[in-house]
């Protein structure tokens, strides 16, 4: 059968999927693409061989850190140590303490972050300091991850970032080079911050009445309630020894670079051994039952893609993208498709738009497009793409971080991200950036 044809059903059956409640998407994800690949002509040794090295890929690059990372920060977290970090950093605040604050508080220390160009550590960092924050202040904590995703696409442009590195490749340039283009299109994405903090603080005011720091009797009462009962499970002798091993695992992460699972690992049978030697059995539970729902959505998505990479269904949706595409639009290409990337990349892996990279250099080139001007915004908007979309891994462990749902996250931030897109394509034309 065509492999495009089929590339196109099993994307859309992904997509109708996402809007029913009845059957799992994880389940969708794990039989459509057999089903598919069947339909292909490949045997199932040939593609459990696919799904099992997929599947030892992803677990190899998140797998192992979620679990290891869930274990220790839901001790962490039980600690009350990180809400001892927040009272000390709203008291001079007081109720003037207000949900923009916080929102310039979390671009900022995501661009700070953002140096270290690792995702995954990004999140590991700023998700558990910044929760507790985003609890008391009441503020969607899916906001918080969309926040952090944006500043790590800004910071995309630095040299060393992965974006940059992995073009310069493909279009046989220099990444010094491909770097300063790529900085003028990272500019382009400041007036889509300005509208994710106008949008989520209305949206706040809205849902709450006020942008400040409020507490009524009734939640007084029930906020002394929940802690008594928590009262049980914290550690404030240990406040000291368990902040200095956090900043200790921080240093490992972002300075030494060693690796994150094994810091975790250790990290968490600290906690076992100082923190609950008696008490662990209860909360190792509970953060299994996270990683069990995650795990298997992890399944879903190496047999997803191993089934998209190795059948050919990139490449064909790729040639299919160039070959029925419009000529009288052809001038307008790259900006259509980096127009419609963040919908897109929610259902299909970001190397179809990377792979599209020396199409989109040959046909700008009559119109006398340069291919670092053509393709330096991708290397910014793939990667505010790349935060709202299940092929990603490192957004379950950003999910469990933030203790939110991963399926409403992603559909609350492609919306959210699709606009900040185009503000950022808009202004890139405007200011130039971009040729048209």
């Amino acid at each position: 059968m065509n492999v495009t044809l089929i590339a196109i059903l099993m994307v859309l059956l992904l997509v109708l999927a996402t809007f029913q409640k009845r059957v799992p998407i994880y389940l969708v994800m794990m039989i459509i693409p057999i089903l598919a690949a069947l339909c292909l002509g490949y045997s199932l040794p040939d593609i459990s061989a696919s799904i099992l090295a997929k599947l030892n890929e992803t677990m190899a690059s998140a797998g192992f850190l979620l679990l290891f990372a869930l274990i220790y920060f839901t001790m962490m977290i039980e600690t009350g140590l990180f809400e001892t970090v927040v009272n000390v950093l709203i008291k001079p605040f007081g109720t003037r303490m207000n949900v923009i604050a916080l929102m310039v508080l979390t671009t900022a220390l995501g661009l700070l972050c953002a140096l270290a160009q690792q995702i995954s550590v990004t999140y590991l960092v700023l998700f558990p300091v910044l929760l507790p924050l985003y609890k008391k202040l009441k503020l969607t904590r899916e906001y918080c991850f969309i926040l952090v995703q944006t500043a790590l696409a800004v910071m995309m442009w630095l040299p060393w970032s992965p974006g940059v590195l992995n073009v310069s490749v493909v279009l046989g340039c220099e990444p010094t080079e491909l770097s300063a283009a790529a900085s003028k299109a990272a500019i382009c994405m400041a007036p889509g911050i300005l509208f994710q903090w106008f949008y989520m603080a209305w949206k706040h005011k809205k849902e709450h009445g006020s942008l400040f720091l409020t507490v009524d009797g009734l939640e007084e009462a029930q906020e002394a309630e929940a802690q008594a009962e928590k009262k049980k499970l914290t550690r404030p002798h240990l406040l000291w020894p368990n902040l200095l091993v956090f900043l200790a695992l921080m240093a490992g992460l972002l300075v030494f670079k060693l690796p994150a699972y094994l810091l975790f690992m250790i990290g968490s049978a600290y906690m076992i051994l100082v923190n609950y030697p008696k008490d662990f059995g209860p909360l190792v539970e509970k953060a299994g039952k996270q990683f069990m729902g995650l795990f298997l959505f992890m399944i879903g998505i190496s047999v997803y893609l191993a089934v998209f990479t190795d059948t050919g269904m990139v490449t064909a949706l790729g040639d299919a993208t160039v070959a029925y595409f419009p000529s009288f639009l052809a001038r307008y290409m790259h900006v259509i498709l980096l127009a419609v990337c963040v919908v897109c990349i929610r259902y299909v892996p970001s190397r179809v738009f990377t792979m599209l990279y020396p199409v989109l250099v040959t046909v700008g080139a009559p119109f006398g497009f340069t291919g670092l001007a053509m393709i330096a915004p991708f290397i910014i908007n793939l990667t505010l793409a790349t935060g709202s979309t299940p092929m990603n891994p490192a957004n379950f462990l950003g999910c469990s971080l933030l203790e939110t749902d991963s399926n409403h996250y992603f559909g609350t931030a492609v919306r959210v991200q699709s606009i900040t897109n185009l503000i950022a394509i808009a202004a890139a034309i405007v200011l130039g950036i971009m040729p048209i």
